[in-house]
């Protein structure tokens, strides 16, 4: 039977925290020799202490490939272990009926191997610069299991129209000139079926703007953007108005 492999729980540097101790050194390096700081024993006994801390818990690349096989494998077993039961996304954001007793249940559970995995990622990524190595949350699920209908926090859902075909889509242009004349429409148009929105696209033609220009933006140099403003006469006024009112109607 293959002996598991354990490795130290101990908590490691992270990039952003070797990136600064080794700021704190060179800072207090650069005391020992400015002739106006008086008390240099002070200062050698700081720098002593913050080395001492450095070379304890700076991350240490893997010393071979065995070794970096076997702390591979390891944080792959470890991870498994703890996505098992870990709350979803949503549900910590959202917090349902129950979800705190289950994430102090997990976190109780996993705290001895959730030490383990980031002391291994942030070995396996030594001197990489990677951030987000020792991040759990990266790998937090996005499927919920728990009654949203309870939450704390509630959220909205928006249920896609399904279609069968190619989606009808809106560039900018469009959707500003939409929403300039009717705001309403332009809010509902992610929630119309593709039928409804070739409705509103075949408005659009009929004034002869299927593909209109894209509005010129005033360079932004201490000024306010300005978008371009369309001006429509009555005639295309009328048309619009009609291809809402058929809109509506489909709707």
């Amino acid at each position: 039977m293959e002996t598991q492999t354990v490795f130290p729980k101990t908590a490691l540097y992270r990039p952003d925290q070797v990136d600064r101790v080794q700021g704190d050194i060179k800072s207090l390096e650069a005391k020992l020799q400015n002739k106006h700081i008086e008390d240099k024993g002070e200062v050698q006994r700081q720098l002593r202490k913050v080395r001492h801390d450095y070379e304890s818990q700076v991350p240490v690349a893997p010393s071979s490939p065995d070794e970096e096989g076997r702390m591979v494998k390891r944080s792959k077993e470890l991870l498994s272990q703890i996505t098992q039961g870990m709350l979803s996304m949503e549900e910590m954001r959202k917090a349902p009926s129950g979800s705190v007793d289950k994430h102090l249940s997990w976190e109780k559970r996993n705290k001895t191997r959730i030490a383990e995995w980031k002391h291994i990622m942030l070995r396996l990524t030594a001197g990489s610069g990677d951030r987000d190595a020792a991040n759990l949350e990266k790998h937090r699920p996005t499927v919920s299991t728990m009654n949203m209908d309870s939450a704390l926090i509630p959220g909205q859902r928006f249920y896609m129209p399904e279609t069968t075909g190619p989606a009808v889509v809106f560039d900018d242009a469009q959707i500003s000139l939409i929403r300039e004349l009717d705001p309403g429409l332009a809010e509902r148009l992610s929630t119309l079926s593709n039928p409804q929105r070739q409705t509103v696209k075949e408005a659009l033609n009929g004034i002869g703007l299927d593909t209109p220009s894209a509005a010129s933006v005033a360079g932004k140099q201490g000024a306010e953007r300005k978008k371009a403003k369309r001006t429509l006469s009555e005639e295309h006024k009328a048309k619009m108005k009609a291809g809402r009112e058929k809109a509506k109607k489909a709707a």
